[in-house]
């Protein structure tokens, strides 16, 4: 066999071997399960009861009139834990039957899971006009930013491994291909002995 059909093979069998390691690890990576979760807060994997990912807010860290963090983005079936960090505070929600009312004081905490899309305003009603306010986002609306949101790669069904592995594969094709187009268009070095040209 020439030396010009042995690299016209090993280029086109690497291109191939890579195309189906590619895939087969895609496609094994396909069966990783995910859980959804909030994008802001501290995330947990057991739910209030609703299946979904527990998102923690704190109630007046520090002292300070606020909700950390005050804009929280969950998926339906997630729960939000809110944790009094200091006393005085209450969860009054601007609309709904979910809530809080009564003032509490430090280390109260308070669970209520979410099921229907949509924004979910809500106040301590002793510091509102302080500005202790605060929006729970379920689903894939905005919190008024303006903007488009970034979408997980994982909530799109594809484990972000295997988008590692699509670059690889791609990136070892196109070297693999190069070499073998080097190989064939210039061929063997003059010095070589036994050349085939």
């Amino acid at each position: 066999m020439k030396r010009r059909d042995f690299m016209r093979l090993s280029g086109v069998a690497a291109g191939g071997a890579a195309t189906t390691a590619g895939t087969a690890a895609a496609q094994e990576g396909g069966n990783n399960t995910t859980s959804g979760g909030g994008t802001n807060g501290s995330t947990s994997g057991s739910g209030g009861g609703g299946g979904g990912s527990t998102t923690e807010v704190a109630v007046g860290p520090g002292g300070q009139l606020v909700f950390e963090p005050a804009e929280v983005q969950i998926s339906p079936g997630d729960t939000i834990k809110w944790t009094w960090e200091s006393g005085g505070h209450n969860v009054a929600p601007e609309s709904g039957d979910w809530g809080h009312q009564p003032i509490e004081s430090q280390g109260f905490t308070y669970e209520h899971t979410f099921e229907s899309a949509g924004e979910n305003p809500y106040v301590c009603t002793p510091h509102a006009s302080a500005g202790m306010k605060g929006v729970i986002t379920v689903g894939s609306g905005s919190s008024g930013s303006g903007g488009e949101e970034e979408v997980n790669p994982e909530e799109m069904g594809v484990p972000f491994q295997a988008h590692y592995v699509g670059i690889a594969t791609i990136l070892m094709m196109i070297v693999s291909l190069g070499y073998s187009f080097f190989l064939l268009k210039y061929g063997e070095s003059p010095n070589a002995k036994g050349g085939n040209n």
